[in-house]
């Protein structure tokens, strides 16, 4: 007993493995920013701004990861949809720190959403509601999401990235409607 305890003792830790240098946003085209997160270099530098003071670690260990490296890992994932393990194994880290990041960066947009995101309230509300019942019997109903593909003249640059199944130049939009079928911005 007291040998196989010794063996236990004496046995070295493995070395602990630190990820190597992921790229920065400057090492990508915008083309490859928006192909692998859905979003362009200012608006991945927006989103980090917006939330940095939240995903900061208060941690001395030198270790701790950067806002944009959770931001990065978290949008991958909203656009790629795949598994942690295949995002830690794309960026380096472990499937448990890819985890962490994106409950991180969900929940620190989770804070912020009310600065973005406007919701009828009150009477306006219920009223709302009492529509979207009335006319499809649909309860608890506040708005509609439908898209469409507006046409547009076709751009100069990255054009074979506008054309659309059909085959003409559009950009598709996507937007939420009342009961009455309008757009209501600033609500």
């Amino acid at each position: 007993m007291a040998d196989l305890l010794f063996d236990r003792l004496a046995t070295p830790r493995r070395p602990r493995k630190f990820s190597p240098k992921q790229k920065s946003l400057d090492d990508y085209t915008n083309e490859e920013l928006i192909s692998r997160f859905r979003f362009g270099k200012d608006s991945i530098n927006f989103i980090c701004d917006l939330l940095k003071d939240k995903l900061m670690r208060s941690t001395r260990r030198n270790q701790a990861l950067e806002p944009i490296d959770q931001v990065l890992i978290a949008l991958r994932f909203y656009a790629s949809g795949a598994f942690l393990q295949v995002i830690g194994d794309t960026f380096g880290f472990d499937k448990g720190t890819v985890s962490r990041s994106i409950t991180a960066v969900t929940n620190a947009l989770i804070e912020r959403q009310s600065e973005f995101i406007k919701w009828p309230t009150g009477d306006k509300l219920t009223s709302i509601k009492n529509h979207f019942y009335n006319v499809a019997g649909f309860p608890a109903v506040v708005g509609c999401v439908d898209g469409t593909h507006i046409r547009i003249q076709a751009p100069r640059d990255d054009e074979k990235g506008y054309i659309n199944r059909k085959g003409y130049h559009s950009i598709n939009v996507q937007g939420i409607c009342d009961h009455e079928g309008e757009f209501k911005l600033n609500t």
